[in-house]
């Protein structure tokens, strides 16, 4: 199994992770905890397609707070940090 690096939980099957922010260009954010998949788990990390969960860093359903843009590949992405 897959650990997240940030909040130390199996991706697959775990509820949400737990880091609720995110530091871009020294700006923290709240992380998006709106947007999700269809299906009961995320396609990806596997969280709880669930309002309120957030997405483990680095799955290609994590929304930018700041561009609003998917994350992996928005330009803001190149000066990212999780805030545990």
């Amino acid at each position: 199994m897959v650990k997240c690096e940030d909040c130390k939980k199996e991706m697959i099957g775990s509820k949400s992770c737990t880091a609720k922010y995110i530091m871009i260009d020294n700006v923290i954010y709240l992380r998006n905890t709106t947007y999700f998949d269809s299906g009961k788990n995320c396609h990806d990390c596997g969280i709880e397609n669930k309002k309120g969960n957030i997405h483990h860093y680095g799955c290609d359903m994590e929304r930018c707070p700041k561009c609003k843009k998917q994350l992996i590949s928005c330009s803001c992405g190149d000066n990212v940090k999780v805030i545990k």
